[in-house]
């Protein structure tokens, strides 16, 4: 008789498991704190949205985009993997974007629009547009309140040349930084510049380009979660990474990592919520 209790302790263990890492979203929030934060900017509110993959919440999305709305950001960035590549229908997405009441919302390329390629991109960006959505695809826009500005900028994923942990030498991050130079130019650095990147591993170049604040996802938490770190691709060396998500620190300069929305082409998510994050500005002297 003990053992059927135990099986059946241990099947209500991993439903109860399974329905909090596939089922349920939760609200990450952070604060960063700098120095070139201008005053204007004190305790602004920006949510990051990632990796949503055409998961559904509830009918419709109700319970994911009731929880969106629900968090009055002044902003929302979008690092990327709103679609699915193998069947790279963007109708999802722009159904899923036209439901969210806040703007502006700004939006990078992931690795699954990449795969629309170049005429599907600029149909996608097109039709983003419309909703009033700012794509940046290796480009920069300014925010503004009052006279105070705030840099943000999007680079594009380069999915053509991923490095593992082992192969991520100075010389491939100075390579990475330089040629993301190439695109955007340098960095004003007496301004606080915010980077939108799909892909977290080149952290240590955008530290390099001035970026003080980045967002990104990709790795969706690492998969497996254990004691903070995601087992993400072992293939790639990329086993317990911390590049799974949270915040990463280099100095003064921040990373936030994404657990994403949804799953992808290995939909395996163990004590490893999907999450919205929010996360809150604030100017020090």
């Amino acid at each position: 008789m003990e053992y059927i209790i135990i099986l059946l302790l241990i099947l209500l263990f991993i439903f109860i498991v399974y329905y909090i890492d596939y089922k349920m979203v939760f609200v990450s929030k952070y604060k960063v704190k700098n120095k070139k934060i201008p005053r204007s900017f004190d305790e602004f509110k920006i949510l990051h949205l990632s990796d949503w993959h055409c998961t559904t919440y509830g009918k419709d999305n109700d319970k994911l985009i009731k929880l969106i709305n629900r968090q009055k950001a002044d902003i929302i960035v979008a690092t990327g993997d709103f679609i699915i590549r193998q069947d790279k229908d963007i109708k999802p997405a722009l159904e899923f974007f036209k439901r969210i009441n806040s703007r502006p919302i700004y939006f990078c390329l992931g690795n699954h629009e990449l795969a629309l390629g170049e005429s599907g991109i600029a149909n996608f960006r097109k039709e983003l547009e419309k909703l009033g959505i700012v794509v940046l695809d290796n480009e920069r826009t300014s925010l503004v309140i009052n006279d105070d500005e705030i840099e943000l900028y999007g680079l594009r994923f380069n999915s053509s040349k991923e490095h593992s942990r082992k192969t991520l030498t100075n010389e491939v991050i100075n390579e990475y930084k330089d040629g993301y130079e190439r695109l955007v130019g340098k960095l004003d650095n007496n301004k606080f510049n915010i980077l939108l990147m799909h892909d977290p591993l080149y952290f240590k170049s955008y530290v390099k380009m001035g970026f003080d604040l980045t967002f990104s996802g990709h790795v969706h938490g690492g998969g497996i979660r254990l004691f903070g770190l995601g087992f993400a691709t072992p293939w790639k060396n990329w086993y317990f990474t911390t590049y799974g998500a949270g915040m990463k620190k280099r100095g003064d300069k921040v990373m936030i990592i994404s657990r994403g929305i949804g799953n992808s082409t290995v939909p395996i998510r163990v004590f490893n919520t999907p999450e919205i994050s929010v996360t809150t500005l604030k100017k020090i002297d």
